[in-house]
């Protein structure tokens, strides 16, 4: 059964890059750019994994990540930051989130991302 990725990035060259990438190795990709639209559709579609950004127009990755937490229904999908946001401060907050990891973009190129999501998802079955 294929497995559903949720991004919510705002950068629409990025937002399309990762999407094929997930695509073209059998995910379905849902898409949102800015993290009100990204946490109303982890509510709805309850996606197997989301890839967040941090900084987002209209809900920050953090707030969304803390609304996911209160909610019952949303609080297990596992979260990866996307982020370019490297401060150690940042780290830890997701962390201390839940965050399953914290994958800074400027440092992988889309193939170690979704390796990174795939060793996951194999692991924790």
């Amino acid at each position: 059964m294929k497995k559903t990725i949720l991004l919510v990035e705002d950068n629409q060259m990025l937002l399309d890059m990762y999407t094929l990438k997930f695509s073209e190795s059998g995910y379905t990709v849902l898409q949102a750019n800015n993290g009100k639209d990204g946490y109303e559709i982890a509510k709805e579609k309850k996606p197997d994994v989301i890839l967040l950004d941090i900084i987002l127009p209209q809900m920050d990755g953090f707030t969304v990540k803390e609304n996911l937490n209160k909610s019952p229904e949303t609080k297990k999908i596992p979260v990866f930051f996307l982020t370019n946001l490297k401060q150690d401060e940042d780290v830890k907050r997701g962390k201390e989130l839940g965050v399953v990891d914290y994958l800074v973009k400027a440092e992988l190129v889309p193939s170690q991302v979704l390796e990174k999501v795939e060793n996951f998802l194999k692991n924790n079955k």
